[in-house]
Formats: structure tokens, C-alpha cells, sequence
């Protein structure tokens, strides 16, 4: 009778799964909503949506200036390092 109750028992642990599942999708299901978020951004005049954009476009152009000259920088120092190993 020992392999009866074992079977029993995988039954009852499959039924404690299934049912933690189920409670863990209906959560899941209730993050999802049709309701679009609202933001409370302040309204911008077309002068000030223009100078936005202006700063937002200066600052990416200077953070590529950053990256290209540190990649430049790396890049010279490697080819600096290897130069002298591969002479030497």
C-alpha cells in the first residue's frame, strides 16, 4: 500500500502547485490595465519646446564628444602599448 499513498501524495503536491500557479497568473493578469497613465508635465510654449529640444540635441552632442574622445584615448594607448611591445 506504500506505493498507493506515494501516489496520492505526487497527486496532492500537483494540485498545491497548480493552484499556487493559478493564484500567481491571476495576480500577473491584474497589472494590466487599458487606462493610459497620466502625466502632470507642464505645458510648454513653442519658444520653449524649441530651446528644450536645443539643450536635450547640445547635450547628446557633447556626450558623443566624451565617448568619441575617450574611445580615442583607449585606443591610442593601445596601439602606443602594443607598438612597443611588438619592436621590442
Amino acid at each position: 500500500m506504500g506505493s498507493l499513498s506515494q501516489f496520492k501524495a505526487t497527486l496532492q503536491r500537483k494540485a498545491d502547485r497548480n493552484h499556487k500557479r493559478s493564484i500567481y497568473k491571476k495576480e500577473q493578469n491584474l497589472s494590466y490595465s487599458k487606462e493610459t497613465p497620466e502625466y502632470n508635465f507642464p505645458e510648454l510654449s513653442d519658444k520653449e519646446l524649441k530651446q528644450l529640444k536645443v539643450d536635450i540635441r547640445s547635450k547628446i552632442q557633447f556626450e558623443n564628444r566624451k565617448d568619441f574622445l575617450i574611445i580615442l584615448a583607449i585606443s591610442l594607448i593601445l596601439a602606443y602599448l602594443i607598438y612597443i611591445f611588438v619592436l621590442n
